[in-house]
């Protein structure tokens, strides 16, 4: 008997009690369904958290902040941080424990001996007041500064390439000019104020328009260069300047250099994270929701497996007369065996072929209720995502618990003995 022969008789002996197989296969839908919904539901927010963030660009930048340090024995939520007086020249690397804040010749000393290193860019800090274009109507400016090696995805124009540019959120240019494009090469006035309180302004280029994203939304950006200017005239405090964090861009995006950079900082007392870092945290916390779901669902079909076993034990039970006859008229224990394990698949696979396709539906209605109800705020955004390898692993999934669900009835329908079979009342 061939393999397609096995399954067509196996499929074939499944219907002979139609109810007692559509039960337990409606068990193994809901287990599927389930799965099913919680993998899109993951997917979704991966997918949505992904086009967030991907647009801010750098795999040769790394982020670099003063390491914080916790209480002994692990950080403890209020936990007081003991003063440590420092010492030493501030040039070298004896920082002051209580301040997070760096000078520039501490991130020079910082970075000195690091191999691979192009560029050093401190995090400038300035506050802008508005943004205007042609002496028209003003509107609230949130600015951010791009460090060299870091660059924003731009849907119009092109990223950064020199001083005095700004790329501009699309909320805003489409305020501007619907026609974004029509905004590229042209210039917009920046207010910002000075120590003693006078608003001064300086014209940027609008060199692109930023793709959307959790940052890209509503902040404009500026280069190291035009922040450094407007940081220098809005400084107030005397002495050296300082800094919470800096950026260092790497020759190579190799990850073994970054890697071999970062690991000298964290020596010093540093946190030095990537892009892809942080990008990763959010992965891996949308992977750690995800699986949590997916072991409801998989509570689901291990109740839902006992009910295959349930249909086949009885399988064997009233088709031993026929099981003794097949036995006598030559067929081996192995292929009695590949019978009964191929029927345990398929109602595996007819409920997650059937949990899946329910799934995917109650997955796209829900997506449609949620743009029609959340449009605005959730622009492109689908609640549940359906990736075909996704499917495919739900659907083989479920016909290995259903396989190893069926093993134990199908080992005893192949070891039953053919003369006791036939006598079997």
């Amino acid at each position: 008997m061939k393999t397609w022969d096995l399954i067509r008789t196996s499929n074939r002996n499944l219907f002979r009690n139609k109810l007692r197989t559509f039960l337990t296969v409606m068990a193994i839908f809901v287990g599927s369904f389930t799965l099913t919904m919680t993998n899109g539901l993951g997917d979704g927010m991966r997918d949505y958290v992904e086009s967030q963030v991907k647009n801010i660009e750098g795999d040769r930048a790394i982020i670099v902040r003063k390491k914080v340090e916790r209480p002994a024995g692990g950080p403890r939520a209020g936990a007081p941080q003991e003063y440590k007086e420092s010492s030493g020249d501030e040039s070298e690397l004896d920082f002051d424990p209580n301040s997070m804040l760096l000078t520039q010749s501490q991130i020079d000393s910082a970075v000195r001996g690091l191999k691979g290193v192009k560029g050093v860019t401190p995090r400038y800090n300035f506050k802008a007041e508005y943004i205007t274009m042609d002496g028209k109507k003003s509107y609230k400016a949130e600015i951010g500064m791009l460090s060299e090696g870091i660059t924003a995805k731009t849907d119009a124009g092109k990223p950064l390439s020199g001083p005095n540019q700004i790329v501009i959120p699309s909320g805003l240019a489409r305020e501007l000019d619907p026609e974004i494009v029509n905004l590229v090469g042209k210039t917009v006035t920046v207010g910002y104020k000075l120590p003693d309180g006078t608003m001064k302004t300086v014209p940027l280029e609008i060199a692109g328009v930023a793709t959307k994203g959790f940052m890209t939304n509503y902040s404009s950006f500026v280069g190291a260069e035009t922040a450094r200017k407007l940081h220098a005239e809005q400084k107030t405090a005397s002495g050296p300047d300082q800094f919470i964090a800096f950026t260092i861009e790497m020759e190579t995006s190799d990850a073994a250099a970054i890697a071999a950079v970062k690991e000298e900082l964290s020596a010093k007392g540093f946190e030095a994270d990537t892009i892809a870092d942080n990008d990763k945290r959010t992965y891996d916390a949308i992977g750690i929701f995800k699986t949590g779901m997916n072991l409801f669902a998989l509570v689901a079909l291990l109740a839902a497996s006992f009910g295959i076993i349930n249909t086949l034990v009885i399988a064997v039970l009233e088709r031993t007369k026929e099981i003794g006859l097949q036995k006598a008229l030559g067929m081996g224990r192995g292929k009695i065996f590949a019978i009964f394990s191929l029927e345990s698949v398929l109602i595996g696979f007819w409920g997650a072929v059937l949990g899946t396709l329910g799934g995917i539906a109650t997955g796209l209605i829900a997506n449609k209720v949620l743009v029609a109800a959340y449009a605005e705020s959730f622009e492109g955004f689908s609640l549940f995502a359906f990736k075909p390898l996704s499917i495919t692993l739900v659907i083989l999934l479920v016909c290995a618990i259903a396989f190893v669900a069926g093993v134990m009835p199908a080992i005893r329908a192949s070891r039953l003995n053919p003369i006791e079979s036939l006598r079997y009342e």
